[in-house]
């Protein structure tokens, strides 16, 4: 297991091979694999790199949010300008479905509701909003839905897995009952589980997932 100092190190370093982010606008606290993550950015894309950034470092165990987006006051937007530029792009967007993304602007926080088919349309609207000038915050309320209900195919799954270089099958356990997928088991990183449920959410006829994948701060981070 790294010590703290370690694990700080790796971090620090991983935000200053971010192009958009500058390591002094970020602090990094480290206690026991918990990760604290403070400072001040003008923008939410950069808050959202941060944490990424730190979310691939083996040995985070956790990751607590203290970073504040501090719109430029030449650049603060009102909220009925930001949720029309936010809907306008949505509509010019050949991948998001029209009409199926209803917004909430409060103080440049963004509540986004609706039900698409795919994760990856609900990505793409997420993206959209988080990389509108002027908002500070996103709230995902959005659904998925498919058009067709199938029994998600736990072989697929699994064979995803394994094509990818980060996960070793014999840690990992996928259970599917209709269109939702559970997976338990252990990972090494909080970058594993997210794309774990990313890939499952790829999965044809998977509607949910259920994520109870742990992060085991002793496993081996495959490269």
């Amino acid at each position: 297991m790294k010590n703290n100092e370690v694990l700080q190190r790796e971090i620090q370093e991983a935000i200053k091979f971010e192009p958009m982010l500058h390591a002094a606008e970020i602090g990094v606290i480290v206690k026991e694999g918990i990760v604290t993550l403070n400072g001040t950015v003008d923008n939410l894309v950069k808050k959202t790199e941060a944490l990424h950034a730190a979310k691939k470092i083996k040995g985070v165990a956790a990751i607590v949010d203290e970073i504040e987006v501090k719109i430029d006051s030449t650049l603060v937007f009102s909220d009925q300008d930001i949720a029309a530029k936010i809907v306008k792009k949505l509509k010019e967007n050949l991948i998001v479905p029209q009409n199926t993304i209803s917004l909430t602007v409060e103080r440049g926080s963004v509540t986004a509701e609706g039900i698409v088919p795919w994760n990856f349309q609900r990505e793409t609207a997420l993206d959209i909003i988080r990389n509108q000038a002027g908002v500070r915050d996103v709230t995902n309320n959005i659904k998925l839905k498919r058009e067709l209900y199938d029994q998600a195919e736990k072989e697929i799954l699994e064979k995803a897995l394994r094509r990818h270089w980060a996960f070793d099958m014999d840690e990992i356990d996928i259970q599917v009952a209709g269109a939702t997928v559970q997976l338990s088991g252990t990972v090494g990183s909080i970058f594993q589980k997210e794309e774990a449920e990313r890939i499952a959410y790829k999965t044809p006829g998977v509607i949910k997932v259920v994520n109870h994948l742990k992060v085991d701060l002793e496993q081996p981070y495959l490269c």
